[in-house]
């Protein structure tokens, strides 16, 4: 797999977190009123996460002006395919994986929760063998 590769799918797995923390953090801030203690608290987590943000999309933009000039120069490392269809990388992989197996085992047995988070897991496992293979393949 091509390191350029590896580094847009890490920068784009970044940007999303950051958004996905931006969002909860900005919908409970809505929510104070304008006094409240924990609203300068909150505005200042908003406001470095933005600022992780523009890093991360100057990053991503670089690192597609590199993938472009590559595949237009048939170099050999070149990534051949989408982010999203690029590997994440094993140990993130492998954390998401324990992060479900607790939320599972949080779940009451039988239940529509404890099916979706099963199947959570199982997707996550499955993830976690292809990379795992992938990487032994490499070597």
């Amino acid at each position: 797999m091509s390191e350029t590769g590896r580094a847009l799918r890490a920068t784009s797995d970044a940007l999303l977190a950051d958004l996905e923390a931006l969002e909860v953090l900005e919908r409970e801030k809505r929510e104070l009123a304008s006094g409240h203690p924990r609203l300068l608290q909150l505005a200042a987590e908003v406001e470095e996460i933005a600022g992780r943000l523009v890093g991360q999309t100057v990053r991503q933009r670089g690192l597609s002006a590199d993938a472009q000039g590559m595949i237009a120069s048939g170099h050999g490392d070149a990534p051949t395919t989408s982010i999203a269809r690029t590997a994440r990388e094993i140990h993130l992989i492998l954390a998401d994986w324990r992060t479900a197996e607790r939320r599972a085992a949080d779940t009451e047995p039988g239940s529509a929760a404890a099916l979706e988070a099963r199947a959570h897991v199982d997707l996550l496992r499955a993830e976690y063998r292809d990379a795992h293979e992938a990487a032994r393949l490499r070597r």
